[in-house]
């Protein structure tokens, strides 16, 4: 199973976590939920959340976070725990210690709980003719 196949399988169920014991947020894509990382007006999710790996001036998403994923020289990076275990790091460190652990960017992490948004307006389709109704089309 690839790491993208895993988040998807945990999505509302893993937990992310920082090293100094700051829980992060669940990874989610719920848009509504509170403790959802995908949550644009939460504390874990949005882009000024106190929790937050979105947050770019924040402890946890700056580029120099002590704790954040985005520091390419954290030493401590947060983890995903699933099932109380840790499974993942989440960093951009590519000298972390891992201790066997795979390692994750955060934007693939959050790129893969982010909803993906699709056009749901109709297009106009020039094949049918102003006599013909929208049951034709199907014919």
């Amino acid at each position: 199973m690839s790491i993208v196949d895993f988040l998807v399988s945990v999505n509302g169920v893993a937990q992310l976590w920082a090293a100094d014991g700051q829980f992060l947020g669940v990874l989610s894509s719920n848009l509504y939920d509170q403790n959802s990382i995908s949550n644009p007006h939460g504390i874990y999710g949005g882009s000024y959340g106190i929790y937050s790996i979105r947050n770019s001036y924040g402890l946890y998403g700056s580029q120099y976070g002590l704790y954040s994923p985005y520091n390419i020289y954290c030493l401590n990076p947060p983890i995903v725990l699933y099932q109380g275990q840790p499974v993942l790091i989440v960093t951009r460190n590519s000298y972390v210690l891992s201790n066997n652990l795979p390692v994750v960017d955060p934007e693939l992490l959050l790129d893969v709980y982010t909803p993906q948004i699709t056009n749901s307006i109709p297009t106009f389709n020039p094949h049918i003719g102003l006599s013909q109704t929208i049951f034709d089309m199907f014919k």
